[in-house]
């Protein structure tokens, strides 16, 4: 019987070591452990600093996995490769291992690009970057730049003001201020089409305009949106999801941003009229007034 008991003794402790061991590898996006960047290669060369042909793949290893199909979509959104005019075409997929993402670059014109990481760049654990990472790298030949690329456009901010739009109060006459990041001057006139703002029965207002989209300090591109004379109640900022740079691709779904546009002021409060004692004063008043006035006139 002590035999047996110490037999199974060394079994239960040989299960306990192997969980403690499964669990403490995380099973490439299990466990706790915070996502890292490992590695930024094209071929064998480290990205940093490096000159790559038009349409090379960068490959990107981390310490978790990133191609679950949980957070695949969210990872692709998050990877962007830039230079000084904005975001650049470029393809993102997953690699054969489940911790590696393939950045495949449109032909880009010869110059200097920045890749760049999301911080919100997630594993499959739930753990994400942090902090945003940025990867300083140029591109050699004779490229065209009209490359095609698979991320989404994005939608940096609307705001009005120095504030949010979103469930912000703002005055009768006004300026929006909506933001995205890449090149939007290509389909410009279909992509005034589709922004607006509505009421709350739907109907879209009219007298709105929109400036020509400009680039900002970091490549982003932003239009103006200007309105004026709106009656105090709830607004929808409407943006259609065939918004489209000008690589070709679109923002993908509708945005609505909902705010309000505040009253003209307090209203006045109502004069309390006066109650029955009061009345019954202001009249005796009146009376006695009355008969002074009748004296008064009989000898003038």
């Amino acid at each position: 019987m002590k035999r047996l008991t110490s037999v199974l003794s060394v079994l239960i402790a040989l299960l306990m070591v192997l969980n403690i061991t499964a669990f403490a590898e995380g099973g490439n996006g299990g466990g706790e452990s915070p996502l890292t960047l490992v590695s930024a290669k094209v071929g064998d060369t480290d990205l940093a600093g490096s000159r790559v042909a038009p349409g090379s793949v960068i490959t990107l290893t981390f310490s978790n996995n990133v191609t679950d199909e949980s957070v695949l979509e969210n990872n692709i959104g998050k990877v962007k490769v830039k230079n000084a005019d904005g975001a650049v075409a470029c393809t993102v997929s997953a690699g054969e291992e489940k911790t590696v993402l393939l950045v495949t670059l449109g032909d880009l014109a010869k110059g200097d690009y920045t890749l760049n990481l999301g911080g919100k760049l997630a594993a499959k654990n739930g753990n994400t970057l942090g902090d945003s990472v940025e990867i300083d790298f140029s591109v050699k030949g004779d490229g065209t730049g009209t490359g095609g690329g698979n991320n989404p456009l994005a939608l940096v901010s609307v705001k009005a003001g120095d504030a949010d739009l979103k469930d912000a109060e703002v005055e009768a006459d006004g300026k929006i201020v909506i933001t995205f990041d890449r090149g939007m001057t290509a389909n410009q006139d279909a992509n005034f089409e589709l922004i607006g703002i509505y009421d709350a029965q739907g109907k879209k207002v009219e007298g709105t305009t929109l400036t020509a989209f400009t680039k900002d300090e970091s490549g982003n591109s932003f239009t103006e949106l200007s309105y004026s004379g709106l009656a105090a109640g709830s607004y929808t900022l409407k943006l259609g999801a065939d918004l489209k740079a000008n690589n070709g691709n679109t923002l993908g779904e509708d945005v609505e941003i909902s705010f309000t546009v505040a009253g003209s002021g307090e209203e006045e409060e109502p004069e309390e009229e006066p109650n029955f004692f009061v009345k019954a004063i202001n009249a005796i008043k009146d009376f006695f007034m009355m008969i002074i006035n009748f004296f008064k006139g009989l000898f003038a």
